[in-house]
């Protein structure tokens, strides 16, 4: 009885043609260019300022020394538009948030001023539920609202328009503590974000601090984070240094 011993078949060599190729990744990570999601906090600075200048009313001076009789020179037209910018206004910023807790989440995860700069434009989006809801019941039952006739009398309306006096502004507080954050993250040594924006913020951030410090006036801050909230966001599509698109 003969036995046969073969040997094994040669290894085929591994070369650059035939070695295992990475597959392309997908998804988010992949992306190339720059990023996008910074311009939802521009389209809410623009909307939220639009919105907060059309829930002001025209007025005479005098109609202010009026009481519940100033609502007779109110109407309903203005305060619509308002609460629907304003309601596209919380949707943007909210986006907006999001982006600033992702970018936080992949450049430092364990910053506290990273985060919170997120966390203020989420605060001004919740503030700003409330005081829009409150514009659109303006435009609601106001001369002109779909329920002029049947709706709140005068005396509410006119607890509405004194809540309105500042109410559609002081949400923008969070944002100035999303503000001071990031003059925080551009001003360390370990820098997240390019030091203009530091620069940026503390501008944009004395003229409300100062009036609320020296007057008590508390709605300035809603003219003035909106349009920094503007250019924060444009700087952060275009920056390198914050790397948004990580």
């Amino acid at each position: 009885m003969s036995v046969t011993v073969s040997s094994p078949p040669p290894r085929p060599s591994v070369t650059g043609e035939t070695a295992p190729q990475p597959t392309p990744a997908t998804g988010p990570a992949a992306a190339t260019g720059k990023a996008r999601w910074p311009l939802w906090g521009l389209a809410g600075g623009i909307t939220g300022l639009v919105a907060a200048m059309l829930s002001y009313p025209t007025l005479e001076e005098e109609d202010y020394t009026k009481g519940v009789e100033v609502v007779d020179e109110l109407e309903a037209g203005n305060y619509r538009i308002a609460f629907l910018l304003g309601l596209v206004a919380i949707g943007c910023l909210m986006i907006a948030a999001a982006g600033w807790r992702r970018w936080a989440e992949a450049r430092a995860p364990r910053d506290l001023a990273a985060r919170i700069v997120g966390q203020g434009i989420a605060l001004t989006a919740t503030v700003m539920v409330i005081f829009y809801g409150i514009v659109g019941a303006m435009g609601l039952y106001l001369p002109g609202g779909v329920e002029e006739t049947t709706g709140m009398g005068n005396e509410g309306l006119f607890v509405n328009h004194t809540l309105l006096d500042f109410g559609v502004l002081l949400g923008w507080w969070g944002a100035a503590a999303s503000a001071v954050a990031v003059a925080t993250l551009a001003f360390r040594k370990a820098r997240l974000v390019p030091r203009w924006m530091g620069v940026v913020s503390i501008v944009f951030l004395f003229p409300p601090l100062a009036m609320a410090v020296g007057t008590s006036l508390p709605g300035l801050v809603g003219f003035f984070m909106p349009l920094w909230l503007a250019v924060i966001s444009v700087g952060m599509v275009f920056s390198k240094t914050a790397d948004a698109a990580a």
